[in-house]
């Protein structure tokens, strides 16, 4: 299984070094611009190495396309590779946001391709291949945001992939997605950078900030380190989620500056303080079981959409037999049908004993659905 990153920075590169670590058997390509190539090789992440020039020469050969770009360059890579994409081929991003390019992506891919969102809860204030960590996702929820119609295969394939990284998969809507990282990833590294620029400012007048900046602070302004292009495309395309997020944070901070020496603001301090010490790195795990579970829920929903397909039609058939002083039951038709059904159920190495009761209960429905419109 060939698998192609195209970018190949901190978290490209990762990704890159932890196949290569704990799966020796897939081969692993990296692209990236021309100059950072050299950083690439010494880094010694991929079997293989190419720039963004040798698209044709990669993407028809790989299952998978890792796109782990900037969020706002996704879209123009991927109409990039559609030339070269081939059937069932698997492409998934790791931008911090969903929504936009969820929406996108189908327009731009060929018939058969699959995209499927994802985003590594995972990260570093460091930069570039020369940071890449296999242990980078060891542990971090990692969200995928599968279509609807998104083939099951397709899916599993992703979680197995997570799941060699080390990391959690977890399936969650493209717009639940961006409204809940909003709050839990996007409005921390704001809050650090205001921070930061906030003791900077102070530091213009004592000079003493890198002499007695202690942990908290440290820890605390470690996301400011991070660097601006990778945010600039963050804050375009989940504007809308992050402004929201930054103000029931200015009503949260208000209150409790208002209230802190109050008994109201005590409550709220031991409230907030239980609810985070019990956020543990084992309360974030969930087993792969309800990611599976929720191929089952989305191809159910499938399954009543196609059986509410099917009972209008008979209910536009039954007004044509109303019309025509038609029967509504036609016996040897429906004898003919179940033949049908069961050889049809058989090539899908389907239970014959489950078509034929199946199919019965579609069939008295449809039936006394016909009689209802008569």
């Amino acid at each position: 299984m060939k698998i192609t990153i195209i970018g190949c920075g901190l978290i490209g590169g990762s990704i890159a070094l932890a196949l290569k670590r704990r799966q020796s058997e897939h081969v692993v390509a990296c692209l990236d611009l021309t100059e950072r190539l050299p950083a690439i090789r010494e880094a010694g992440v991929a079997d293989q190495v190419g720039s963004l020039n040798d698209l044709a020469e990669h993407i028809p050969s790989s299952a998978l396309v890792v796109l782990a770009t900037p969020v706002q360059f996704v879209p123009d890579i991927i109409a990039q590779m559609k030339p070269f994409l081939r059937e069932n081929t698997i492409i998934t991003d790791v931008g911090s946001t969903k929504s936009k390019i969820a929406a996108e992506a189908p327009g731009l891919l060929p018939p058969g391709a699959h995209f499927i969102g994802g985003h590594p809860m995972a990260g570093a204030e460091r930069s570039g291949v020369e940071a890449a960590d296999p242990l980078l996702f060891n542990d971090r929820v990692y969200a995928l945001c599968p279509y609807p119609s998104t083939p099951p295969e397709a899916l599993l394939t992703l979680i197995e992939l997570v799941e060699k990284l080390g990391a959690i998969p977890v399936t969650i809507e493209p717009e639940e997605h961006d409204r809940v990282v909003a709050m839990v990833s996007h409005l921390p590294h704001f809050i650090s950078a205001a921070l930061m620029h906030a003791a900077m400012e102070g530091d213009a007048e004592h000079g003493m900030l890198e002499k007695l900046a202690g942990k908290g602070f440290l820890d605390m302004t470690r996301l400011a380190a991070s660097s601006y292009p990778m945010w600039k495309g963050i804050m375009e395309t989940n504007a809308e989620a992050i402004a929201e997020a930054i103000t029931r944070f200015n009503k949260s901070f208000d209150f409790i500056m208002k209230e802190m020496t109050e008994p109201s603001g005590e409550a709220v301090w031991e409230k907030t303080a239980k609810r985070r010490r019990t956020m543990t790195p084992e309360s974030r795990a969930r087993s792969r079981r309800q990611d599976l579970r929720s191929i089952i829920d989305r191809q159910d929903k499938q399954l009543m959409s196609v059986l509410a397909q099917r009972f209008d039609a008979v209910r536009k058939i039954g007004k044509l037999k109303m019309h025509q002083s038609a029967p509504v039951v036609d016996p040897d038709r429906e004898k003919r049908m179940m033949v049908q059904r069961r050889d049809w159920g058989k090539s899908l190495e389907l239970p014959e004993e489950m078509i034929d009761e199946l199919f019965a209960v579609i069939l008295k429905h449809s039936s006394r659905l016909q009689e209802t419109e008569s």
